[in-house]
């Protein structure tokens, strides 16, 4: 099995980023000659299929939405598989979801208590206010607001810290190694449904969650609340929401993780019970629930816990 290591690479035919495409276009639905054809346009490569085939085996690890893509191919075609929409929020962010994986999600016995979410995801192109991410605070930025004396921080690698370490290093600027790794995600796991997800809490949003857990969210005179989350998905029975962070050991995102799961009970219906939160980058993945934090925040006999 190809190992992602910088060794290894010096061995390959053909670059990194061109086989990656290659799985990529498969995945989103494309026959082997026609992914070879359109590598061929894109970057000047006259690859067979049955090399092409080989690079699916080979990368078949991180790549589980081949799994799915025989009984998923035939919903949309390939250039409609994943929606993409460009938000203007302050700056530029590509929102998208996987068309073919939310109709899984409403399908999924697993996951029926799930299926909200795909409703909210696709009402984000109609639904979302875009004049709020003008003037709001953005969760990023918010102070923390809750006691992490009884967070359980859980660090594993997994396929997402695998995933990250295959793609990170061949985009070359920095400044788009964010988006590719949000596009090869959505196109080629089984388990991310969409990237760049806008959520927003309005002042009564905010003010029925501080009633709810005993939290202070936002400072004196702010009302509005607005961030975008990496990447969600749903496995394992829950929605996960993900942060990359590249300083991922330093930089511990934790209430900006906490104000997306709280945003997404409010937006899409879900219970803070089904959602857990992480950080990663290429070495480590961080993972918590933000349902014992918030639990602990909660006033009891009048103790403003969390105040």
């Amino acid at each position: 099995m190809f190992t992602p290591a910088p060794a290894e690479l010096r061995y390959k035919t053909y670059p990194l980023r061109i086989i990656l495409d290659g799985v990529t276009l498969y995945n989103l639905g494309y026959s082997l000659p026609a992914v070879a054809a359109k590598l061929k346009s894109r970057h000047g490569y006259k690859i067979s299929p049955s090399t092409l085939a080989s690079w699916m085996t080979e990368h078949r690890e991180l790549t589980t939405y081949s799994r799915l893509r025989p009984q998923l191919r035939h919903l949309f075609p390939p250039t409609k598989t994943i929606r993409r929409l460009k938000l203007y929020h302050r700056q530029v962010y590509s929102f998208a979801y996987h068309r073919p994986k939310l109709a899984l999600l409403r399908e999924s016995r697993q996951h029926a208590r799930l299926a909200p979410l795909a409703d909210f995801l696709e009402r984000v192109p109609n639904d979302c206010p875009h004049e709020l991410f003008r003037e709001s605070s953005r969760a990023s930025q918010i102070p923390n607001f809750i006691n992490r004396n009884h967070l359980i921080i859980v660090e594993k690698e997994n396929f997402a810290t695998r995933t990250a370490a295959l793609i990170v290093p061949t985009v070359g600027d920095n400044r788009l190694r964010h988006e590719a790794l949000q596009r090869f995600m959505l196109a080629n796991d089984s388990v991310t449904v969409a990237v760049e997800i806008p959520i927003w809490l309005t002042a009564a949003d905010i003010d029925a969650l501080e009633v709810e857990y005993g939290v202070s969210l936002l400072p004196q005179g702010h009302n509005v609340l607005t961030g975008h989350i990496d990447f969600l998905q749903v496995r394992n029975g829950a929605v996960h929401i993900l942060d990359y962070k590249p300083d991922a050991r330093t930089n511990k995102p934790i209430a900006q993780l906490t104000l997306y799961a709280l945003a997404l009970t409010r937006l899409a219906g879900l219970r803070l019970f089904d959602i857990k939160c992480a950080w990663f980058n290429e070495e480590q993945y961080c993972e918590f629930f933000p349902r014992s934090l918030l639990a602990h925040a909660r006033p009891r006999g009048g103790d403003e816990a969390g105040h």
